[in-house]
């Protein structure tokens, strides 16, 4: 069985973006202890990009068609598509994708479930338990990156096709990165959530209300930091993050902490 590879494309655009924070790191000569108002800005940016697309098994941004990519098909058949699915029907798949990537080569692979459900025979939402290993590597740097997602999707009003989304759950990131030149000095970085019935606009792409607790830490060349703390969403792609006890705006698309 195989998955459409716009699955995968989502997935690993979002480490590109990492991969490249990385190797601009390359070169400084000592690992830099980051501050809470940088770490606000990444947890910021982090969050957005695992739930619109960049870093998870799904985008919130295409509401509840965001796992119509999924399907299945084997030996040229369609086995079960996904544009039509029933209720109560689960899928459950191994993932497995590798592409040239800047230079260097990538590579996905992992498991993905998705559980629909329906009200008065509408599908009214879904949950998705998710565990995508990721690397990259080129003759500077290889990276290794594992994104974990547990969570329950459920439209607000199942008979409107753009309604707004409720999502709860966890969702976790663990990044490690090897410079293959120079030091040959490795880091890691750890960002999890538990999300707390925020509310999504799926046609702004936007995390309108709701909470989450967060975890973070990292170390090595990129940064090293471990923070604790929430992020409370405020619409406008706007929200803020505290951290022993501070409070920080940011914007959840730049990471600009205002």
């Amino acid at each position: 069985m195989k998955l459409k590879l716009k699955l995968s494309l989502l997935l690993c655009a979002g480490v590109v973006f990492l991969y490249t924070a990385c190797k601009k790191s390359s070169t400084t000569p000592s690992d830099p202890t980051l501050t809470p108002n940088a770490v606000a800005g990444q947890v910021a940016v982090n969050i957005s990009q695992s739930l619109f697309g960049g870093l998870g098994a799904f985008d919130v941004s295409e509401g509840l068609g965001g796992p119509t990519s999924l399907a299945v098909h084997t030996k040229g058949k369609i086995l079960n598509d996904l544009n039509n699915p029933f209720c109560g029907l689960t899928v459950d798949t191994t993932l497995k994708y590798s592409s040239a990537v800047n230079g260097g080569t990538a590579s996905l692979s992992g498991t993905i479930s998705f559980t629909f459900t329906c009200t008065n025979d509408k599908l009214s939402g879904y949950s998705t338990n998710d565990n995508v290993n990721i690397s990259l590597t080129d003759p500077q740097l290889s990276f290794a990156y594992k994104v974990g997602e547990n969570l329950v999707l459920t439209a607000l009003n199942p008979a409107d096709d753009n309604s707004n989304l409720s999502l709860k759950g966890s969702l976790t990131s663990n990044g490690s990165y090897q410079y293959n030149t120079g030091t040959k000095r490795s880091g890691t970085e750890i960002f999890d959530y538990t999300l707390s019935s925020i509310i999504i606009d799926p046609v702004a792409s936007d995390v309108v209300s709701g909470s989450a607790t967060f975890n973070t830490s990292g170390t090595g060349p990129k940064g090293v930091w471990n923070y604790q703390g929430t992020i409370t969403f405020l619409g406008n792609h706007l929200a803020t993050v505290v951290i022993n006890g501070k409070t920080y705006n940011v914007n959840l698309e730049t990471g600009v902490v205002s």
